[in-house]
């Protein structure tokens, strides 16, 4: 029988084991970081 604990422990092993997910997210994350960083410095550099 599966219980709540051990079914979301394999849930977040399947999605933050695998190293193909891994690898997308951490590029999306720098990506969208790097974008809101860029946006936000060109909204300074307008202001002036």
């Amino acid at each position: 029988m599966v219980t709540t604990g051990t079914l979301a422990a394999y849930a977040f092993k399947t999605v933050f084991g695998n190293a193909d997910v891994m690898t997308g997210i951490a590029t999306w994350t720098i990506f969208l970081t790097l974008l809101f960083l860029s946006i936000a410095i060109y909204k300074e550099t307008r202001r002036e």
